[in-house]
């Protein structure tokens, strides 16, 4: 089964809090405001903060604030700097990588199209969409 990994869909979720708010955001109060566990939400924060996502502050105000607005940022952008390129397959990235079976594999092409396909939607889906749905009664 294809799944984002845990550390994806938590940097997805850190990103989209942070932008909801207009001030700095420790890692404790991300990690306690989305209700993930510290240790996790401290090393993704790292992580997006060296890809560029985000940006951090030390002081009284400071914390983690968002470098560019969200939809500037792709979900495909977010897996590639938590858990490496997306790849259904080894030989579908573009590492080198090649599995033992590369000479004779009948599926390769087919992989790599459907790869594409994926990661260009996953490029077009960009983190805004995943912003909070407004409740309102009716």
């Amino acid at each position: 089964m294809l799944r984002i990994n845990k550390t994806s869909e938590y940097g997805v979720l850190a990103l989209r809090y942070i932008g909801e708010k207009d001030h700095a955001l420790s890692a404790r109060q991300i990690s306690e405001g989305l209700s993930l566990p510290y240790e996790i939400t401290a090393k993704t924060l790292q992580h997006l903060k060296e890809a560029g996502f985000i940006e951090s502050s030390m002081g009284a105000n400071g914390g983690y604030r968002l470098k560019s607005p969200l939809d500037q940022i792709s979900f495909a952008q977010v897996i590639d700097a938590l858990e490496g390129p997306v790849a259904i397959v080894e030989c579908a990235t573009h590492s080198g990588n090649e599995c033992q079976r590369n000479s004779a594999c009948e599926l390769k092409e087919g992989m790599k199209e459907l790869n594409s396909k994926i990661r260009n939607i996953l490029e077009e889906t960009k983190i805004n969409t995943f912003a909070k749905a407004e409740t309102g009664t009716s």
